[in-house]
């Protein structure tokens, strides 16, 4: 393995010495590089909190020193070898490498360096056992890779501009800028942490790239992709600790995607929960032609919002999506690493999810248009607020989609708890067909869905059954058979709960539930009241009738 290791290094240093340690003074970017410096300078402006920090920028010749490690100096080619503290500061026209034992911890505290490099990754770990890159408070620090765009594999190369072959983690109350050319931003073929850290990504294609794993735990992000995805895992197989890889989670900070392709794209799991000192995340998404920052030769087909292939899981914290594409999407049936199959599950249980997906009046079957193709604009399918190929589960927390194609799709939707407010220019909530029989349940929570009073559009569909034995919802549609507020190929039952139909609704209803004539189907703003709790609610345009049914007062 040593053999083998110092063989791939000299190799490295051969390259690396022929080109970084010789560059003319200033980046030498090419297009790809330009069209990322132009796309970094709005994105960054936009951040003010990035740049609040006191910093101090880069200057004078570069040094790196260390007090208990060990590394040497080829021609502007700085190879880390041993575990230890590192301190890097000024500029460099070369690289930084580390090639330790696969068991050795390394720190690099980046105190004002800016660090360019125009065949190679400026930042490259070729073996280490964890490494961590520390912005020291009050400087501000810029890692540049100034390649031609990845046209092929090539292993020689590094696949971002900081590259890493093992656990990485970015931390530090300092800032950190990284501007990627070739490929992708930051990459670690392992698990990537950020914690606490100033960070600005623009890249080429994926923003930020950890193979295994990525978690933010803090700090200020700003991830931005010109061709490809913001935030994406690739592994799903599993670790020494029986769990598999893949996972993207998000326990605090402030992350915002600007993402040609999807903004979040988790091989297995993306999860925002909170954290162990009760912070939580705050997202901000912007995908396909909503992100300012996309390339128009982008060639992207998917703009998801955030796209798994097992589970979705929002428990905490705030998310704010323009898509165009689903918002939130998780795949079934995909082949995983570990044996498994994706679960293609959603489960929404606390937090806020808002979203604006992209669904003009009179292209709801194909309308959501990114960059590139047709008209200097490239349509994909339907997009849905959000879509889960099998189960949605709501429990808690709030949702408000302001416009889709569908609302709420999924093979079987289970609503418990919580507030969701769905505007939709097909069907409002979509039970469709899938692994099992299609089904909307609902046992509690509040359900308020806006579709059109006329056209083929349903407020609530089901492929299968609806039932309500619980909650409160409010639903809106057309007033006939084949176009309804709710609709089912099987029985719509309402056992108990409030269901409120403004427009056409074939409904049975049982137990203690009794049936209500109310005049809340003109536009403007109403009031009802279920067993003495009010619920405002507004509608844009007039229905046809009110007829409720519930198993408590109600009045209104």
């Amino acid at each position: 393995m040593k053999k083998k290791l110092s063989i791939l290094l000299s190799l490295l240093l051969a390259a690396s010495l022929a080109s970084c340690g010789v560059t003319e003074t200033g980046p030498s970017t090419g297009s790809a590089g330009q069209a990322a410096e132009s796309a970094a300078e709005p994105a960054v402006a936009e951040t003010t909190a990035a740049q609040e920090l006191p910093a101090q920028e880069a200057a004078g010749a570069f040094t790196l020193t260390s007090e208990d490690g060990a590394f040497t100096n080829e021609g502007g080619v700085y190879t880390i070898t041993s575990a230890g503290t590192y301190t890097a500061a000024g500029l460099l026209e070369g690289q930084l490498l580390v090639a330790a034992d696969e068991e050795d911890e390394v720190v690099i505290e980046l105190s004002g360096a800016t660090v360019t490099c125009g065949t190679d990754s400026p930042v490259r770990v070729i073996s280490a056992g964890k490494v961590e890159i520390s912005a020291k408070s009050g400087t501000a620090n810029v890692i540049n890779d100034t390649r031609s765009a990845k046209t092929a594999d090539d292993e020689s190369q590094g696949e971002g501009a900081i590259t890493a072959n093992c656990d990485l983690k970015l931390k530090g109350s300092g800032s950190l800028t990284v501007n990627a050319g070739y490929n992708n931003g930051v990459h670690t073929t392992k698990d990537l942490t950020i914690q606490n850290l100033s960070l600005t990504s623009v890249a080429y294609n994926n923003s930020l790239k950890g193979n295994d794993s990525v978690t933010v735990t803090g700090g200020d992000v700003v991830a931005v992709s010109t061709h490809g995805d913001g935030v994406k895992t690739e592994n799903t197989d599993v670790n020494k600790n029986g769990v598999t890889r893949g996972d993207i989670t998000l326990s605090g900070g402030t992350v915002t995607v600007y993402a040609a392709g999807d903004g979040f794209q988790a091989a297995h799991n993306f999860e925002m929960t909170a954290g162990e000192e009760g912070s939580v995340p705050t997202v901000v998404v912007y995908t396909g032609s909503y992100s300012d920052y996309t390339a128009a030769d982008a060639s992207t087909t998917s703009y998801k919002g955030v796209k798994v292939q097992n589970e979705l899981n929002i428990k905490a914290g705030d998310i704010t999506l323009q898509t165009y594409d689903d918002g939130l999407h998780a795949d079934y049936g995909a082949a995983l690493e570990n044996g498994a199959t994706g679960l293609g599950t959603v489960n929404i249980s606390g937090g806020a999810v808002t979203m604006n997906v992209y669904a003009p009046e009179n292209k709801t079957a194909g309308g959501r248009m990114g960059p590139g193709g047709w008209g200097g604009q490239q349509t994909v399918s339907g997009a849905d607020g959000i879509h889960a190929d099998n189960v949605l589960n709501i429990s808690g927390g709030t949702v408000n989609i302001d416009s889709a194609y569908e609302g709420l799709e999924a093979n079987v939707i289970n609503v418990s708890g919580g507030t969701t407010v769905v505007a939709a220019n097909d069907d409002g909530v979509n039970a469709c067909r899938g692994n099992s029989t299609a089904a909307i349940n609902v046992t509690g929570g509040y359900l308020d869905v806006t579709v059109a009073p006329s056209g083929d559009t349903d407020g609530i569909d089901s492929n299968g059954s609806y039932t309500q034995t619980g909650g409160v919802v409010i639903t809106r549609g057309p007033a006939s058979q084949m176009a309804a507020a709710i609709d089912g190929d099987g029985p719509v039952a309402v056992t108990g709960g409030t269901l409120i139909v403004l427009g056409y609704g074939n409904v049975s209803a049982g137990g203690g539930v009794q049936q209500y004539s109310l005049s809340l189907h003109s536009a403007g703003e109403h009031t009802v009241t279920v067993d003495g709790v009010p619920y405002t609610f507004t509608n844009a345009s007039s229905y046809a009738a009110t007829t409720c049914w519930s198993d408590a007062p109600v009045e209104g």
